[in-house]
């Protein structure tokens, strides 16, 4: 399976531009408001509690949330994506702080009651134990009890519809995208990921892209979680509400933080809700 070069470790530093929603198009503001619906039919989180949107892109579902009363803080390291998150909600006269920062370094301690991760907005990282600090993350941000939503890959899904590569126009744009998979998914514990690589033709010109995401199993992600002090309540196979099976596009978890966590504290980012402040504004 492994026909190609490996992508550059941070790779995840320069692909979230403006192209990325380009290619992405219909993951939009109507699917933003569809997810959330689902989201908030299976959790009794009332506005206004604080949301943690941890990797919010251009902040679709950032902008859903606080449509409906909720306190929305939206992280995410590209200040592309993050100044359109920024200009559509000046536009719509809402009220969300969006910081950039690394997903791995909470942007508060025990300063949410809910923390959302959408469209596969985790395994970025080469090493295991980076990908597993994003969950302490999300851990160490919930207020103890706190929920979450993790929108994930699911690995069989993936695996058996793999489309090795193929052509498209978007708004003018040649799009190429080639995907190969590392790593032996029928091997116990190896290291396995799907890679993609995006080569964009416009006007002349040419432009390319990595993506690399780790793909861990079910049983991976619920241990991960498990460890960092999160556990998993309900699991999906889709937005639609469908079970987990292997025909099944995604791996939807939602869980709580347990009541005690078993990682330290830290400070909070700088330009980040505090914990005091946050604690003022209890969730209803």
């Amino acid at each position: 399976m492994d026909s190609h070069r490996s992508p550059a470790s941070d790779w995840y530093k320069t692909a979230f531009r403006f192209d990325y929603l380009r290619v992405y198009p219909h993951r939009n503001d109507e699917e933003a408001r569809r997810q959330v619906d689902f989201l908030l039919e299976r959790l009794d989180i009332a506005p206004p509690c604080d949301v943690l949107d941890l990797g919010c892109g251009d902040g679709r579902h950032s902008l859903e949330l606080a449509r409906r009363g909720y306190r929305v803080t939206g992280l995410d390291l590209s200040e592309e994506l993050l100044d359109r998150a920024r200009s559509r909600t000046a536009e719509e006269g809402l009220d969300i702080t969006f910081i950039r920062g690394d997903m791995r370094d909470p942007p508060g301690i025990s300063a949410f009651d809910l923390v959302v991760n959408f469209f596969t907005s985790f395994g970025y990282f080469h090493e295991d134990g980076e990908n597993a600090r994003v969950l302490d993350a999300i851990s160490r941000a919930l207020r103890p009890g706190g929920r979450f939503l993790m929108d994930y890959l699911n690995r069989e899904y993936v695996v058996s519809t793999l489309v090795p590569a193929d052509s498209r126009t978007v708004e003018g744009m040649e799009v190429d995208q080639h995907r190969w998979i590392t790593g032996d998914p029928t091997a116990v514990g190896d290291h396995v990921r799907i890679n993609k690589h995006v080569r964009i033709r416009e006007e002349g010109m040419e432009r390319s892209y990595d993506e690399s995401v780790r793909m861990y199993t079910l049983d991976e992600l619920d241990a991960m979680m498990d460890r960092a002090g999160l556990k998993v309540t309900q699991t999906y196979g889709d937005f639609d509400g469908s079970p987990v099976s292997a025909d099944a596009p995604r791996n939807i978890l939602i869980g709580q933080a347990r009541q005690a966590r078993p990682t330290s504290e830290s400070k909070p980012r700088a330009g980040a809700p505090s914990r005091d402040e946050k604690a003022a504004k209890p969730c209803p």
